[in-house]
């Protein structure tokens, strides 16, 4: 098997390649370049030892190449028509303020620390013949790798955004900067009345909803409320939209709170063929497309569901682009959500500067609401959620 060059090499070696691009590219998106290609050659690396391992394991023993089978090592990639991995939801939990950091500083650490641990057992997989130990190592790279690809996706779509809308992203920052007021408080025992008045303004500031037109509550004479919303999509796999409606039903229809109230949501398909949407010719799987020049194709549809992110993303009232990356169903929810109007109650700001070598340190605040929207994968469609519902249509 052929043998990688050092982290360090293959760093040098990328800089060299992108060096063209430094001009014109900001300095997180060169350096989210050379991560491509650092996964790139850890991709092709485990591709080799995948396959030296899947011959080894046929003439030992077919349960371990059988695990080997389980997952693909090719490279997660996006784009138009290409669906999100559909993972487990979460085990719902108590719900509590929490910062996390997203650093692609970090994550080069880390990318290089996978290639490192990929070239030892490439060394390795000649001397070791602890088979089982092997494959088990192996598993655990590509595990590893599959989340480092999630936070380069995330790193592509949220360093980019923080350029493209600049307010919005200092305004999201005023109110980080009051969390870390109201933490300093608590911490240094500060006025128990103003770090409680600083927590109400927060809520205040964070919790957002705007009606979607055209969406219009049904009341039964039995008292039962329902909620009918129509969604265009161009996804042509049934499949993925049963999943999609099973996740909403499980969030919103089963809920405690939507039970009490006898209220639900009966989502609706609206399909346009990709066909009827380019009449000149449809994008490939994977294209890269214009997501406002898409988006403008639906015509007078309120709400559209639509492939072609590099992470997923909703705007409130508008539309839902999905990514690869992998979702529960109650992130799917969630996004679904914000089509009915909610914003969300995390917070995402930034430290730094686009201009930084590694551009911003993306910050994330959740758990700062007890619902859906403040957390994603283990959080509930509140009684509040419900109200809001029922008074705004």
């Amino acid at each position: 098997m052929r043998q990688f060059c050092s982290s360090t090499v293959i760093l040098v070696l990328s800089i060299f390649l992108v060096s063209d691009a430094v001009a014109k590219n900001p300095p997180w998106q060169v350096k989210h370049q050379q991560l491509q290609s650092v996964r790139d050659n850890i991709f092709s690396e485990l591709e080799e030892i995948h396959s030296v391992l899947s011959l080894r394991a046929q003439d030992i023993d077919p349960a371990l190449k059988q695990r080997l089978s389980m997952e693909s090592v090719d490279p997660r990639v996006s784009g138009y028509g290409l669906l999100p991995v559909i993972e487990d939801n979460e085990p719902f939990g108590a719900v509590t303020p929490r910062q996390t950091v997203y650093s692609l500083e970090r994550l080069e650490a880390r990318f290089h620390e996978e290639l490192e641990n990929t070239e030892t057992l490439s060394v390795q997989i000649v001397q070791n013949p602890d088979l089982e130990s092997l494959v088990s190592r192996f598993e655990n790279l590509l595990e590893e790798l599959r989340h480092l690809e999630n936070h380069l996706s995330y790193q592509e779509q949220w360093q980019r955004s923080v350029a493209e809308y600049p307010e919005y992203f200092r305004g999201r920052n005023k109110l980080i900067a009051q969390i870390r007021e109201i933490e300093q408080l608590s911490n240094g025992g500060g006025s128990d009345e103003r770090r409680a008045g600083l927590r109400d303004q927060l809520i205040q500031d964070v919790v957002s909803f705007k009606p979607t037109p055209g969406v219009t509550l049904l009341s039964h004479e039995n008292g039962e409320r329902v909620l009918p919303v129509t969604v265009c999509t161009d996804i042509e796999d049934s499949g993925f939209l049963q999943v999609f409606e099973q996740g909403v039903d499980e969030a919103f229809n089963q809920s405690v709170a939507a039970r009490e109230r006898r209220f639900s949501v009966r989502l609706n398909w609206h399909f346009m063929a990709a066909e009827t949407l380019y009449p000149e010719g449809t994008p490939a799987d994977g294209a890269r497309i214009d997501a406002d020049v898409h988006r403008a194709l639906f015509g007078n549809c309120r709400m559209i569901l639509t492939t072609g992110a590099s992470s997923t993303y909703a705007r409130v009232g508008d539309r839902v682009v999905l990514g690869t990356d992998p979702l529960s169903r109650r992130t799917l929810a969630h996004e679904f959500a914000h089509l009915l109007g909610f914003s969300d109650t995390y917070l995402r700001g930034f430290d730094g500067e686009q201009g930084d070598p590694y551009g911003v340190v993306l910050i994330e605040w959740s758990g700062l609401t007890d619902d859906l929207m403040s957390n994603p994968d283990g959080g509930k469609v509140s009684a509040t959620m419900v109200e809001t519902l029922l008074t705004a249509y």
